[in-house]
């Protein structure tokens, strides 16, 4: 399964502004928050990451899903790397690729169906 997004940063720069610390929380995780610092290119990857990767699923968000059950932070070459912490998805295994410009970020991810073995 694949999902796909695509978000303009302004958005998420006008969401902080207008909520804050209340957002950030409700969306991001600490290690995403401190990975990030306040950066709204970065924080807009991670969530339109978090959104392709709901849409892979095919949950979206709401009860079995929520904006803090997946993770998303960078190996040690840069790449970025989604882990589920906190939802029934752990087995799971997800692809993802991030990317912005000046005026939007955008993911993909790709969803692994485990082997049936």
């Amino acid at each position: 399964m694949i999902g796909i997004d695509i978000i303009e940063i302004d958005r998420i720069k006008k969401a902080i502004d207008d909520h804050g610390q209340h957002f950030l929380d409700r969306i991001f995780t600490k290690k995403e928050q401190d990975d990030c610092a306040g950066n709204a290119v970065r924080l807009a990857g991670r969530f339109a990451a978090k959104e392709a990767i709901a849409k892979a699923l095919g949950t979206g968000f709401g009860k079995d899903l929520s904006w803090l059950d997946i993770e998303i932070s960078n190996d040690g070459r840069g790449k970025p790397i989604a882990t589920f912490v906190g939802s029934g998805f752990q087995k799971q295994t997800i692809d993802i690729s991030v990317s912005h410009c000046k005026s939007h970020a955008s993911a993909v991810a790709l969803l692994k169906m485990p082997s049936k073995d």
